[in-house]
């Protein structure tokens, strides 16, 4: 019995460890700066955490049109910063 515990405790640690982490949890933002160049002081989505490496291309999303693609985590979308709530969200491509 006392098997079985542990064999199912590593299988659900395995599963959880390989899971793609979520590209809408927040965190602090890091390297980030305003227009002025001074440093986001507000938090980021995990996709936007660091500022991402462009897919060269461009993507519409709900909140911006034509915006700078990236990937993360097999999700396509854009770092958009949210002014009102002092946070930079990742918003996925449209579906073509």
């Amino acid at each position: 019995m006392l098997r079985a515990a542990i064999v199912g405790t590593w299988l659900l640690l395995v599963v959880g460890c390989g899971s793609d982490p979520d590209p809408h949890a927040l965190t602090t933002c890091d390297g980030w700066v305003d227009n002025q160049g001074n440093p986001i002081t507000g938090q980021c989505e995990a996709a936007c955490e660091s500022p991402p490496q462009s897919t060269g291309e461009t993507c519409d999303t709900v909140a911006q049109l034509a915006c700078v693609e990236l990937e993360f985590g097999g999700a396509r979308g854009c770092c958009i910063p949210d002014q009102a709530a002092s946070v930079i969200r990742f918003h996925e491509c449209a579906a073509n």
